[in-house]
């Protein structure tokens, strides 16, 4: 099964995503240059809502961290659990090698690792299992040559392939390159959001004033540029609930419980980009949810091949959504409706929903 999101999403000047210039970032799409927020940008944006609103959303010890300090995180659990440090630490150091994932000496890896709280403590229980075993490998291992070494009696991979029940996890995947078995085939699908209208990027100069400067002292105490844009975007992405299901075990009351946060939170997370100095708070002005049960996923995004334009009567959000309604009708009468289970929009134009019934129309398909 698929879920479906498209928004339309008019932001007020702001460069929320920038690139290595600091500039918004920006792309070529039917042959105009349009602004663009990086599907990244949104994901994070997504992850960091979940985490903010863990409670409201159902996922207290469910959400996963992307870190290089799993080593130091090992480390401090077993020193929690009364294991002396300095030997936890020549513990963890030898897991990790063992195991092909390059670490310093303090184990810091030299790859982002994304790992779930339940695999952590997992790791730590296989860990405090074997430590007898693991001391004295570690022992025998500093008076061997490196040919001689044992492979320590705890297998990182082994423990991470068992599966997590960390929700971010499932949904935007792992992927390790050192270590091909540990990846997480991600269960949502995330679009580059596109500007429906065609966009030329503004500057900003600004000056800031130093308080302390004398009076007769004339200039500003600090100047620059910023550049930024206003417009309106097209978002889209697209959730798998059968990969979703698998990445988590296939406990379907779980697969729910991700769904409806993913959704939740992927139309109300906004990235944090030059929010201080921009406040683009602006939310959705138009969602639309399709559940599919069969056919594959559309994406919309050709209704903005010819850019969108305000006119006198209908401002620019308003005449995306009619664009964006219009090419979904030609796309049914081209390739039909199959498998379509739900199909609601909530929109301050008017829909036939809103966003929480939207939610809740979602929830009851789930079942």
């Amino acid at each position: 099964m698929f879920i479906e999101l498209h928004m339309i999403q008019n932001f007020a000047p702001s460069c929320l995503n920038r690139d290595d210039t600091n500039a918004p970032k920006d792309c070529d799409f039917g042959g105009h240059r349009r602004a663009r927020i990086s599907s990244q940008c949104i994901k994070r944006s997504i992850r960091r809502y979940f985490k903010e609103n863990v409670v409201a959303l159902g996922l207290a010890g469910l959400l996963g961290q992307r870190t290089k300090l799993l080593g130091a995180q090992l480390v401090e659990r077993l020193g929690a659990r009364g294991k002396d440090r300095e030997e936890a630490q020549r513990v963890v150091q030898a897991v990790m090698e063992a195991t092909g994932v390059k670490a310093d000496e303090e184990s810091k890896t030299s790859v982002l690792l994304f790992v779930g709280p339940d695999e952590i403590d997992r790791v730590v229980e296989r860990i405090l299992d074997k430590w007898a075993e693991l001391v004295k490998a570690t022992k025998d291992a500093s008076a061997k040559k490196p040919k001689e070494k044992k492979v320590p009696p705890v297998d990182l991979k082994d423990v991470l392939r068992e599966g997590t029940r960390a929700v971010d996890v499932a949904l935007f995947g792992r992927m390790v390159a050192e270590l091909r078995d540990l990846n997480v085939d991600a269960a949502c699908q995330v679009a580059h959001a596109i500007s429906t209208n065609r966009v030329e990027m503004e500057m900003d100069f600004y000056t800031a004033v130093d308080d302390l400067q004398p009076k007769e002292e004339a200039g500003a105490g600090m100047m620059g540029i910023v550049e930024f844009n206003s417009s309106c975007f097209y978002r889209y992405a697209v959730l798998d609930t059968e990969q979703l299901a698998k990445n988590l075990g296939d406990d379907r009351e779980l697969v729910k419980s991700a769904a409806l946060a993913f959704v939740r939170a992927a139309i109300h997370a906004i990235p944090t980009g030059k929010q201080n100095s921009m406040a683009a708070h602006n939310l959705p002005t138009y969602v639309r949810l399709v559940v599919r049960d069969a056919g594959q996923p559309r994406s919309l995004a050709n209704a903005f091949l010819a850019p969108a334009r305000p006119t006198e009567d209908k401002d620019l959000s308003q005449v995306s959504i009619e664009k964006l309604e219009k090419h979904n009708e030609h796309l049914d009468q081209m390739y039909g409706k199959a498998g379509v289970k739900l199909d609601r929009r909530s929109s301050i134009y008017g829909g036939d929903t809103d966003v929480q019934g939207l939610i809740k129309s979602m929830a009851e398909v789930l079942r």
